[in-house]
């Protein structure tokens, strides 16, 4: 749907009078698209662009193709993606051998003037595009596997990403979130196991209470699914657990 919403908008960009007025209205509401596009187009022409499909998220564009995922900053002139896709990469990389399900594994391309960041495609569908209905006939299972993905992420210390604590989070024991896991979980929509989480630009040390608002308060299907408050159950339980077995040890 995206491709042909940018198709047309480009479209409509060779009717505004003025090259700067055009240039203008192609960065600022297309995104510049079509130069993207083309870029990343002319540095691999041995993928199958004809079927290639777009995606959008709140900064960056996703060019899908051959099971290829090319991400690339909406606004590449002033916005850092250099160390943005840099910092995202680092964390998925210290996180990809702990976590129970598949994250972006990235690499870093240069195509003409913009930087893309280059992954796989996790198969599978965006929880959040699939009917209610389905997702809340599956909330045990679902509310369940992404406690035990916030237990995992939370309480892991990873060394290589240590610097990345503030003074306050190292005060308060926070340990590393997901911040949008929202609408970044990606499920098998035919067992409806949670199989991968995208999107890790957002990722930080926090509080437990910032991870579970970005599950289930941001978007209001989310909300209409107790998926939210089973996470919760599911994460206390480990946490008990975990609990429990070091004072038996001891």
């Amino acid at each position: 749907m995206w491709k042909y919403f940018f198709n047309f908008l480009w479209a409509v960009s060779y009717l505004i009078p003025g090259r700067r007025n055009r240039t203008r209205f192609r960065l600022n509401k297309c995104f510049d698209y079509k130069n993207k596009l083309c870029a990343i187009r002319d540095k691999f022409p041995e993928l199958d662009w004809k079927h290639m499909r777009l995606a959008k998220g709140g900064g960056s564009l996703a060019f899908i193709v051959d099971n290829t995922v090319f991400k690339v900053r909406k606004f590449h002139l002033h916005d850092n993606s250099s160390e943005k896709f840099s910092r995202e990469k680092r964390i998925t990389d210290a996180i990809a051998p702990v976590l129970p399900v598949a994250v972006p594994k990235i690499e870093l391309i240069n195509a003409g003037p913009y930087l893309f960041y280059k992954t796989h495609f996790i198969p599978g569908r965006v929880l959040v595009d699939l009917p209610l209905k389905r997702i809340i006939a599956n909330n045990e299972k679902i509310g369940t596997q992404i406690g035990q993905i916030i237990y995992t992420l939370y309480n892991t210390d990873f060394k290589s990403l240590r610097d990345m604590k503030t003074e306050n989070a190292k005060k308060q024991h926070f340990g590393l979130v997901h911040g949008d896991m929202c609408s970044n979980i990606i499920v098998n929509p035919e067992t409806m196991d949670v199989v991968g989480i995208i999107d890790w630009e957002y990722a930080n040390y926090n509080c437990l209470r910032y991870e579970f608002f970005g599950v289930f308060r941001v978007r209001r299907k989310m909300r209409q699914t107790d998926i939210g408050p089973i996470a919760m159950c599911e994460y206390y339980r480990l946490r008990d657990a975990e609990t429990k077995k070091k004072s038996k040890a001891k």
